[in-house]
């Protein structure tokens, strides 16, 4: 399933071959954007069941940090919801996006997510990125 026109800012393809969402941002959403974007990205993976997803804020001209507490208390409890079983998130930014997250004392730590139903893990590179998706595959199936 590919979805090249959700909007301006975003882009959704269903890998069933690797049973991977592919979430690819544009440009810096709005915070509307962001929540309207994400809200998509979840319709579509409901249909195939998909939880393994790749989202890639490379483009985006900051980590959007602000969008940190709307995500944590709204979005990953409803993706929680409405795919019932472990999510795991892998995202993609630039080093220096990234680096900030990664200073960032409002942005829980990788090691906050240990015993929640949902996994994230941050990247640089893509490869390594679906490497972890694909192991997570194997591992919690």
């Amino acid at each position: 399933m590919v979805s090249p026109a959700i909007s301006d800012y975003l882009q959704v393809t269903h890998r069933a071959d690797l049973d991977v969402l592919i979430v690819r941002w544009l440009r810096q959403p709005s915070s509307q954007e962001l929540h309207e974007g994400y809200r998509a990205v979840l319709a579509i993976a409901q249909q195939p069941g998909c939880r393994y997803w790749l989202v890639d804020g490379r483009r985006r001209t900051n980590a959007n940090q602000q969008g940190v507490a709307w995500m944590m208390e709204t979005f990953l409890p409803l993706v929680m919801a409405r795919l019932g079983g472990q999510v795991f998130i892998a995202y993609l930014f630039v080093p220096n996006h990234l680096a900030e997250l990664e200073a960032d004392a409002s942005v829980p730590p990788l090691t906050y997510f240990d015993n929640l139903p949902y996994h994230i893990r941050r990247f640089a590179d893509e490869q390594p990125a679906m490497a972890w998706l694909a192991e997570c595959r194997v591992t919690y199936c």
